[in-house]
This record gives C-alpha cells, structure tokens and sequence, in this order.
C-alpha cells in the first residue's frame, strides 16, 4: 500500500492530531520512522510530546482495516516471523501467564481480545476455564470455530455479547498496537470486568532496540543479517509510561507497566557468559528496552 490514500480511505489529518491515543498530549507530527516498517496503510509515524508513545497518522477507517486481516495476513506471519503467542499451539509464556492468573483468582472468565485463531482461548478452555474470544477477522473467526470449536465474538469489544461487570479476566496479547483508540478499548473492558478483575496487556516494544539484542549484535553480526520489515500493521508503538495512562484513562489501578523478555538464553560457550547475559537482561528490563511491554492492571 502506498503512503498516500484516497479520501474515502482515511479520516481527515485534522480529527486525529488533537492528542495522542495513549495519554491524550500534544502530538509532534513531522514523521518519526522506526525500524519496524512504514504503516501499511500509508500516512506517518508522529510522537507524543508527553508520554513519548508513536501512533500512525491520520487513522485509517474500521473498514479500511478489516481489509488487512484476511486470511493472507495470518499465513505470513505464520510462514515468516510467526504469530505473537504461537503458530499452532500455545506459547509458554501465555501458558505462564495463564497460571499466574489462576493463583491469583482460581478459574473464572476471561476473554482473550484479538484472539486470531483461538489458540489461547482453547488452552484456556482445557485447564478449565470459562474462556471465549473476540476478533474482528471474519476469516480467523470462521477458521478458529471450524478447528476449535471455540466461542470467538466476532465484533468490537463495546459491542460483546457479554454481561458487564461479568468477567474475571480480559487479555490481549499483541492486538492494542493495531487498535484505532486504545483508551475506549481499555474502558469497553473495564465494563465488562467485575470489581477487583484484571487487564492484562502486551504490546511490543518498537522504539528502542533492546540492549542485549545491541550486544548481541555487534559480538554475533552473522545472527542478525535478516532484513528489517518493510511495513509494520501497527498503528500505535507504546511506552510503558504511555501504555499505563491510558490504562488509568480508562479508568483502571495499574499494577505494572514494564518492559519484559520472555526467551532467555542459558547457554554459552565462554566462561562468564550466562552471567554476562543476566546481567544484560536485567540492565534492559531497568532501561525499559527489553522486546515486549507488559500491563497489568486491576478494576476498582
């Protein structure tokens, strides 16, 4: 897609630059390209002046959007890089998460919001939770259904067919960067959560390059030789102090907002080598430039 769009495409350039989709401050417009692509749906990358947090400019319309994820969108991603949370089957970390949860609530509801396929929503299921998703790719939501035989939504979170104040759990695990107004996301879950219920955000980390990645990279150079993305889906690349105003926005405690890295490595062939890595991967999470960012955050 081109940077630039027809009229019909995009909202005006003047509705979207009042403030920034996180914390609601004053935009700097000029461009701001990041490593991880162009907007595929053309316009530029400004920045908060407050918070810090990018978002694409001006906004693509919900149509507009549905466009992009169909099934050609998912196949990428699972041919190339992958899909946040796994391809097939759940990945560890949520399979962690998923545990954590239990030992602080035991098992209720969640909702798992951007669900694609439904793979979370099924390991949920079998440990014995009352789990359902929600997407709005028709074509993920019919192929989630067809394998899983699953309850995915398929609609908007304002519009899920769910009780308010019903749920114990709303996850969503790299969807909130691809979403038009995150803040009315985040309030959408807060309705349906009941009082003490838990949001759990990630979103990843794109604006700084992750310390132990920097290392890595000039002692390995021959590891890090696949080419940067040419074009990114996301349309907000978030701080952790960004991502927790807007979750305070909307009206929720947070607990935490912090920069995490799931994957570590254990092994090296020198003698000092794992420590040296501890030692990055704990520089990184205190600079707050580890991959990903993770929001935990409570109702009243």
């Amino acid at each position: 897609m081109d940077r630039e769009a027809t009229q019909d495409e995009w909202m005006t350039t003047n509705s979207v630059v009042s403030g920034c989709v996180a914390c609601g401050g004053r935009l700097d417009v000029r461009d701001h390209p990041l490593r991880t692509g162009l907007p595929i749906t053309g316009g530029v990358i400004a920045r908060c002046t407050g918070c810090g947090t990018h978002q694409v400019i001006p906004r693509p319309t919900l149509a507009r959007l549905d466009d992009l994820y169909d099934a050609s969108y998912y196949q990428g991603f699972i041919e190339g890089p992958g899909v946040a949370g796994g391809n097939l089957e759940v990945a560890p970390t949520l399979r962690t998460r998923l545990n954590v949860l239990e030992k602080r609530l035991g098992k209720g509801r969640l909702l798992d919001v951007g669900c694609g396929l439904g793979h979370f929503v099924k390991y949920a299921s079998d440990q014995g939770w009352d789990a359902a998703g929600l997407e709005t790719s028709t074509w993920a939501v019919q192929e989630g259904r067809r394998r899983y035989g699953i309850v995915i939504h398929a609609c908007q979170l304002d519009e899920a067919p769910i009780e308010p104040g019903s749920l114990d759990v709303v996850h969503a695990n790299h969807v909130v960067e691809h979403m038009l107004e995150p803040v009315a996301a985040m309030e959408a879950a807060r309705r349906l959560l009941r009082p003490g219920g838990l949001l759990v955000i990630e979103v990843p980390q794109e604006l700084l390059y992750p310390l132990t990645d920097r290392v890595f990279r000039t002692l390995h150079p021959e590891l890090y030789q696949a080419p940067r993305p040419s074009k990114t889906h996301h349309l907000a690349f978030f701080t952790p102090r960004g991502l927790a105003i807007a979750a305070r926005r909307a009206g929720f405690n947070v607990e935490r907002a912090e920069t995490v890295r799931h994957i570590h490595s254990t092994q090296s062939r020198f003698p000092a080598g794992v420590f040296v890595k501890n030692v990055l991967y704990r520089a990184e999470v205190a600079l707050q430039t580890a991959p990903d960012i993770e929001l935990w955050a409570r109702t009243p």
